[in-house]
């Protein structure tokens, strides 16, 4: 733990002894609370696209959506029954974050502005926001007015937590806990040197340790377990997404708040004999999550609790004018970077291309890996599910569009056989295993409500190759569907050789899980595997294009489902499903 966060946790716990012993005795009688809550905003603190003054597209909500609804929360009551948290992933995903994330690191993050703005009480830590690196996390908990809270990311030089495990809400003398995780699974997802002396524990039986401890130290008349995981089963405790499951088995706990799966639910669950509402609220500030507490207190202790849950929907709502004003500085200098023109596109690319075969879009990328890297092979996956570029000069906003992650490239060494596995692992996620003329090219589900088709798997997992040929056989069950025929130069591939492999970081670290369960890689030889780490993949992209001045989006056509005839008979009447 670096020195500050060691001071500032021996502030707040001494703080937090001190109010919890000199807390008057709650007078007899009722109670109200409202909790709000925002995840996965992805930096849209603005509206706007950030494009020219003639164009008049606009995000249909963003923070300053959320503004007007609190402003409105507060002024119905007194103020001060409000909780308004934040339940990660808000460094990343917008030029907003991005802006004060690497370009300008002197002036006070646009995000903590953002949220001492509008008097959030506790934000939580998520994935994205170690992404960025320490320099920019342990900015933002410094200039942050809230707690910014981490109980399950420990510093292993103290074996205490790095950020704040919880704080103490004191509203109108109600004392409410709100303990705060961070996903476990970021070694998985980001490279080492992001998170460098911080260990990730499990959540729930951190969790549970934390509830325990503030029980009997703070003496809570309510606790929240914030946590940036998702949903998940009710009757499996998943590393990723528990919720459902803490919601169900962790004792001590009133409210849990989700995050990092992006979806919307208000629901209801039993913990026993007591009733848990579990809230999440999507992402990029589409929706606020509520809960109405009722407390009833008798002789200082709380004798009944009362919870309801809703979700609220953005859409609609207006822009708070006196938010907008206030941050029109810092919009402004976003709007000036991301308009900024880098150098041409010399054909049309779109994302969607890259799920039926070689495309334009995803060989640009293979391309830019292989040159950047030296190496003999690429590995890339389509990183927005439905993005379309125009041929034409490029702004940095189209470079964000492009490659929309804080990826850096890495560089491994891996055997024929394991290359193979790997894309078999790959296609698997991606081509349905039962498959006939009926039926579906592509593993899909299908949204009863609304009828809308999408991949059952998230399709940044879908890698596909640059610098060998190979085919993809949609007859065949996985294993059988791979048949790689020769490096890209025609020189023989073989299954005992071994390759240097480009990948991003994310998938390096274990993301996805292609080079464990695909590759059957143990995590443990990865370093020992790692032949090079390189720039942000996004950096690489920008710098070639400064060195050119252009970027030729080209076909390398090293890949192609089989047989053709049916695959493309399938795969047309899949791309019609799916995006007409």
């Amino acid at each position: 733990m670096r020195i500050h966060h060691s001071l500032s946790l021996l502030i707040f716990i001494l703080v937090a002894s001190f109010v919890s012993s000199g807390q008057n005795t709650l007078k007899d009688g009722e109670y109200t609370l409202e909790v709000y809550a925002t995840n996965d905003l992805h930096g849209r603190f603005f509206d706007s696209l950030y494009v020219n003054n003639q164009s008049k597209l606009v995000h249909p909500y963003s923070l300053a959506s959320v503004s007007t609804k609190i402003k409105e929360a507060r002024r119905n009551t007194d103020g001060n029954n409000v909780i308004l948290l934040d339940i990660g992933d808000h460094l990343q995903g917008d030029n907003a974050a991005f802006y004060y994330n690497f370009i300008d690191t002197v002036s006070e993050h646009v995000f903590a502005k953002v949220m001492n703005y509008m008097k959030y009480d506790a934000v939580v830590v998520g994935n994205h926001d170690i992404e960025p690196g320490a320099n920019v996390y342990d900015r933002v908990a410094k200039e942050l007015n809230a707690s910014y809270l981490a109980a399950n990311a420990i510093d292993v030089n103290t074996n205490e937590p790095y950020f704040q495990p919880y704080t103490i809400l004191n509203k109108n003398g109600v004392k409410v806990a709100v303990i705060g995780l961070t996903n476990p699974n970021i070694p998985n997802w980001l490279s080492p040197d992001l998170w460098k002396d911080i260990e990730f524990k499990e959540i729930v039986p951190t969790l549970e340790q934390w509830v325990e401890h503030v029980r009997e130290k703070e003496n809570p008349h309510f606790v929240i377990a914030a946590m940036h995981a998702g949903l998940g089963d009710e009757d499996k405790d998943s590393m990723e997404n528990p919720a459902r499951f803490v919601a169900m088995n962790v004792k001590g706990i009133d409210l849990v708040l989700a995050a990092h799966d992006h979806k919307v639910m208000a629901e209801k669950l039993m913990n026993g004999d007591k009733e848990i509402w579990l809230l999440e609220g999507g992402s990029r500030a589409s929706t606020l999550s509520k809960a109405n507490i009722e407390l009833t207190i008798k002789d200082g202790k709380v004798v009944a609790t009362n919870v309801s849950g809703e979700s609220i929907s953005m859409t609609g709502v207006a822009p708070d004018a006196e938010y907008t004003k206030f941050f029109r500085e810092e919009f402004l200098k976003v709007k000036e970077f991301t308009n900024r023109p880098v150098g041409m596109l010399n054909n049309d690319i779109a994302s969607r291309d890259a799920y039926f075969g070689s495309s334009a879009y995803m060989d640009m990328i293979h391309t830019l890996q292989l040159k950047a890297s030296g190496a003999d092979i690429s590995f890339a996956a389509p990183l927005s599910y439905d993005t379309r570029i125009e041929k034409g000069e490029l702004n940095y906003q189209n470079l964000l569009d492009i490659y929309p992650f804080e990826n850096q490239l890495y560089v491994i060494k891996m055997t024929g056989q394991e290359i193979k596995d790997y894309l078999e692992y790959s296609y698997s996620m991606w081509v349905n295993d039962n498959l006939d003329r009926d039926n579906y090219l592509f593993n899909v589900r299908v949204d009863e409500k609304t009828n809308r088709v999408r991949f059952a798997h998230p399709q940044y997992n879908f890698d596909s190759a640059a610098g060998i040929k190979y085919e993809v056989d949609v007859t065949k069950k996985t294993g059988d569907r791979i048949t790689i025929l020769a490096l890209a130069d025609g020189t023989p591939f073989k299954m005992d050789a071994k390759y240097n492999v480009a990948m991003t970081s994310y998938r390096a670290s274990g993301g996805g899980d292609l080079l464990q369960k695909g590759a059957g890689i143990p995590k443990e030889e990865m370093e020992g595997r790692l032949v090079a780490r390189l720039a942000d993949i996004r950096e690489l992209l920008y710098n070639q294009i400064q060195i050119d001045g252009y970027i030729e989006a080209k076909k390398l056509n090293h890949w192609k489902f089989v047989p053709e005839g049916l695959a493309n008979e399938l795969g047309e009447r899949d791309y019609r499903r799916m995006f007409e």
